[in-house]
């Protein structure tokens, strides 16, 4: 067999692990944080089309914005290679997901709900705050912030406070228990976006009602202009 060819049989593989790895990410979407989600957009793009060959968006919707920085900055990355880091990025998140993949029934979605997202392979004791918070652990949050009420309003290393997180999430417990022990519900991340512009974008409409109740202002622009109710469908505009 010529060489041209094992490197065509081998790339069929790759795409047929990749168009499965693809699929079944679609059933965990509702559960990944933004950056997640943005991070495979990427690489999918990238594995599919090659290169980001599109304009830069600019007054568009911020998530237009995200998604095209995404997939730019892979820059002349292979699709093989989009393909490899999309099947890899999906390990780390279920190392089992191939085998459950072929599993028919119930058995897939209660694997899904203990899934971790992010910390699955970190010990609860190694858990920090914000692995809580993503995980929608009140109890835990509660835990630590009668330990450390400064965590409260502590940013992460990429800008977003622990409302940010609970906003992306939806978790409207952990929102309100946040507010009440002093996070600022209008704090901004490095994208000048609040709790407002996520829980909007993430149409999580019983959040953006609590929010809108508790003083969250609706006419704050991000660092792109962008206001929550620009982003927003037309029910939750509506509202705002």
């Amino acid at each position: 067999m010529a060489e041209s060819d094992l490197e065509s049989e081998s790339l069929t593989d790759l795409e047929e692990t990749f168009n499965r790895a693809s699929k079944y990410l679609q059933t965990l979407v509702s559960e990944l944080d933004s950056g997640q989600l943005l991070a495979f957009y990427g690489l999918y793009k990238q594995a599919t089309v090659g290169p980001c060959d599109i304009p830069r968006p600019n007054w568009y919707q911020m998530q237009a914005k995200h998604k095209w920085e995404a997939w730019k900055n892979l820059g002349d990355m292979s699709r093989e290679t989009a393909m490899t880091n999309y099947i890899h990025g999906l390990e780390k998140i279920n190392p089992t997901w191939d085998e459950e993949e072929t599993k028919a029934g119930s058995q897939k979605w209660i694997v899904f709900s203990k899934l971790s997202y992010g910390s699955a392979d970190l010990n609860d004791e190694d858990k920090t705050f914000l692995d809580w918070i993503k995980e929608g652990n009140e109890a835990k949050v509660q835990e630590f912030l009668n330990g450390e009420p400064a965590l409260v309003n502590k940013p992460d290393e990429e800008g977003m406070h622990p409302i940010h997180w609970a906003a992306d999430r939806g978790y409207l417990g952990i929102l309100d228990y946040l507010i009440k022990n002093g996070a600022n519900v209008n704090s901004r991340d490095q994208y000048g976006q609040t709790a407002l512009h996520y829980v909007v974008s993430c149409d999580h409409v019983d959040a953006v009602k609590y929010l809108l109740s508790i003083g969250a202002q609706s006419n704050i622009a991000d660092n792109d202009g962008m206001t929550p109710k620009e982003i927003a469908n037309e029910q939750i505009a509506a509202l705002l």
